[in-house]
């Protein structure tokens, strides 16, 4: 796979398990002992707003004497891959026989593409080259009895969907291209994404046995534990608030044992409720009474390419930043525009959707580093490609990137690099602010 450079702001690192469209049940994650995390990624297709595919089965390939493994999937899960872009996200925690692996076969099916034809989001017929994927890892990796894995399968976009069509796409060809790594869960509260941090899991309570519940969301089952360091929010304070059938947000971290321990709990709606993310591609007044978003992924089942929603007195608008300590510009009513991530919860499903809240989400937008001003390793301004869907819908053809103190770098902003940058985009009139950053080399 192509490596490009990646941006990554700690504040704001995106790891939702409830990917995809609709409700399916999947995969089966419980609170026991369990070895092996498998997580999806995604390195991005700048012109595609939406990306999912259906995996039904996950084998490794052992290297003998090790044997190959059986399923390693309960149930089918839908995975939407653009909104991961720089990040992974929890799709199985399993247990794998001790031994060393060369690769793994993914069974997939139902390749759902949505890009932007002029300003609008658009859902393309998009034909699957293969419903068998093989993925050789390099080099082969090891699983032991002891210690808690992260394997991480990481879609190259890119790669994996050519667009037919120009200017007007009209179809794309599928073949999934993913780049296999893992890593020791790093279970001493230190926790990334890739060594077993989960923030940002959205779903539905289905539930609840002291001190544990279970989330089900698009991708899978999940059982949390809670203990007295767990915080709770927004109109519960502790695990017996918790309803049956609530839709609400968990931060979590990898226990020694495997198991997931939820740090902050947020109640997002009732059972009647709804919550979908994705993209804006239009706003309605100044101030914002109503927006359309093409949806990513959603807590009900719905499947439509985009979303209408309606902005009112009532609507609460915040920007999370609770792993850096900073000063975020605007995001209101006035300070809302095409090409941001949000994400909007609503007490009562319906359509046109009713926020009662609307929050600013991470996202990844490629572009190249431009020599002037000259970038710094606290800003830079990044030029975006006009063909892009960001560049469609936003019609910027720059963003401005700051790098807070105490985020992560790794290499050194360089002019004429391309590079994915994920993190939180501002708007005001006209002008595009990101904030990120983790980076790292080409």
């Amino acid at each position: 796979m192509k490596k490009i450079a990646v941006f990554t702001f700690f504040a704001f690192v995106l790891i939702l398990a409830g990917c995809g469209g609709g409700n399916t049940a999947a995969n089966n994650t419980n609170a026991g002992p369990a070895n092996a995390s498998l997580f999806t990624g995604d390195a991005v297709n700048p012109a595609i707003l939406r990306f999912e595919l259906t995996v039904s089965a996950i084998t490794l390939t052992g290297t003998s004497p090790t044997p190959t493994t059986g399923n390693l999937l309960s149930q089918p899960a839908e995975v939407e891959f653009v909104h991961q872009a720089g990040t992974f996200e929890p799709l199985a925690l399993v247990n794998i026989p001790a031994g060393t692996y060369s690769g793994a076969t993914l069974t997939v099916s139902n390749p759902q593409v949505v890009v932007v034809n002029g300003t609008t989001p658009t859902t393309v017929p998009a034909t699957l080259s293969s419903t068998t994927i093989t993925v050789t890892f390099s080099p082969s990796i090891t699983v032991s009895s002891t210690s808690n894995s992260q394997i991480n399968f990481d879609l190259d976009l890119a790669a994996s969907v050519t667009l037919n069509g120009n200017p007007v796409i009209t179809s794309a060809t599928v073949n999934p291209k993913f780049n296999v790594t893992t890593s020791t869960v790093n279970a001493t509260g230190k926790e990334d994404d890739d060594s077993g941090e989960i923030e940002d899991v959205h779903g539905s309570v289905t539930a609840i046995a002291a001190p544990n519940f279970t989330l089900q969301t698009a991708q899978a089952t999940i059982t949390f534990v809670t203990d007295s360091t767990t915080r709770f929010s927004d109109g519960i304070a502790q695990l017996s608030d918790l309803k049956a059938g609530d839709i609400v947000e968990v931060d979590g971290v990898t226990r020694s044992d495997g198991s997931k321990l939820a740090t902050k709990v947020e109640r997002e709606g009732t059972q009647s409720g709804d919550e979908v993310e994705g993209i804006i591609s239009a706003v309605t007044g100044t101030p914002a009474t109503a927006l359309t978003i093409a949806r990513q992924i959603s807590a009900s089942a719905n499947t439509a390419t985009t979303v209408d929603i309606t902005v009112n007195s009532s609507t609460v608008f915040s920007v999370r930043a609770d792993k850096l300590s900073l000063i975020t510009p605007a995001f209101d009513a006035s300070h809302i525009g095409k090409g941001q991530r949000i994400e909007a919860d609503a007490t009562t499903a319906g359509s046109p959707l009713v926020a009662t809240k609307l929050k600013l989400r991470e996202q990844g937008i490629v572009g190249q580093i431009a020599a002037s001003p000259v970038p710094t390793a606290s800003s830079f301004t990044l030029n975006i490609d006009p063909t892009s869907a960001f560049g469609k819908l936003s019609g910027a053809t720059s963003v401005t990137v700051i790098i807070p103190n105490g985020a992560q770098e790794k290499a050194t902003p360089s002019a004429g690099a391309t590079v994915l940058v994920r993190g939180l985009v501002f708007v005001n009139g006209s002008t595009y602010t990101m904030i990120g950053t983790r980076e790292e080399s080409n």
